[in-house]
């Protein structure tokens, strides 16, 4: 590694340590998104809002956002796991929203469609360890050309380089006080080193480990975060789909690094899943109670 950015690390590491406590920081609050520009119309065709509906079918407040998430093809949404956590949710009970920006562009058939399955990673292992922290969802009729463009999956090699620059997107809540953005944001990172973001978090009591399944990444500019609402959110790098948020600063402005489950360790799976090609083998489909159960155990 080059000087310039082995010092550059380093002034990374110490931000954090002198910034905050690291335990109080690794805390995930019950905030959102903060500080992410305003998107336009087209700029992320491939990003979804994944929403819950009551027993009537209408939407739960905020337009029912819960997570956010990606289409991979034009009837296959990737997000995170930890997105369904504690509930025993049904395919009925969500709905997809994509392509277009404002959340209340919703009355149009073309951007919404419901959820016929739902497909958990088989070895998604809950909290706190988070691994294979990726889920599915099926959509029973697909949106169309002139609507999305669905996010292609990486090669599995695929592994950007430190400092990379990224790009987040999500309907989480604008500020602390809110719950949910009516209109799509977006926040830069860049690529934060493997081995220091591993050293960051395994120091920590009961903290995660990093593991190569993961990628971490940090706000350019240490005032924009991800936060309740926004797991599931893809993580772009150089127009390569690297990562979904599964786990974040909790709204802290800060340097300390966010994880993502690294989509080129998925590509695999994600393909068995979508059928999307002939040459992987058939995935392992896991019901969304099972889950749930496995979620209880996790946390007892």
């Amino acid at each position: 590694m080059k000087t310039g950015s082995t010092i550059f690390l380093l002034l990374a590491g110490l931000a954090i340590c002198n910034g905050a406590d690291l335990e109080d920081m690794a805390k995930v609050s019950s905030n959102r998104l903060v500080n992410g520009q305003l998107a336009y119309e087209g700029q992320f065709p491939y990003a979804v809002s994944i929403q819950l509906l009551l027993s009537n079918g209408t939407q739960t407040e905020d337009r029912g956002h819960r997570c956010g998430g990606a289409l991979f093809t034009r009837s296959h949404v990737v997000t995170a796991a930890s997105c369904l956590n504690f509930q025993l949710l049904s395919a009925n009970e969500m709905r997809v929203f994509a392509g277009a920006v404002l959340l209340t562009n919703d009355t149009s058939s073309d951007r919404v469609r419901g959820v016929s399955n739902i497909t958990i990673h088989p070895e998604y292992t809950g909290p706190p360890a988070f691994v294979n922290d990726v889920a599915v969802l099926a959509l029973p009729v697909p949106f169309a050309e002139n609507v999305v463009t669905p996010a292609a999956l990486p090669s599995s090699n695929h592994n950007p380089p430190d400092f990379t620059t990224c790009t987040v997107t999500g309907w989480g809540g604008y500020d602390m006080t809110s719950q949910a953005s009516l209109q799509l944001r977006y926040v830069h990172k860049y690529i934060y080193n493997q081995n220091l973001c591993m050293s960051i978090y395994n120091s920590m009591i009961g903290a995660t480990n990093i593991l190569p399944s993961m990628v971490c990444a940090v706000s350019l500019d240490l005032l924009s975060s991800n936060c309740n609402g926004d797991y599931g959110n893809p993580l772009v790098c150089a127009g390569t789909f690297t990562g979904i948020l599964s786990q974040s600063d909790g709204c802290s402005r800060s340097s300390f690094p966010e994880i993502y489950t690294r989509i080129s360790n998925q590509t695999r799976w994600l393909r068995s899943v979508s059928g999307s090609s002939a040459i992987y083998a058939p995935g392992v489909f896991v019901t969304i109670a099972v889950f749930s159960v496995m979620q209880i155990l996790f946390t007892a």
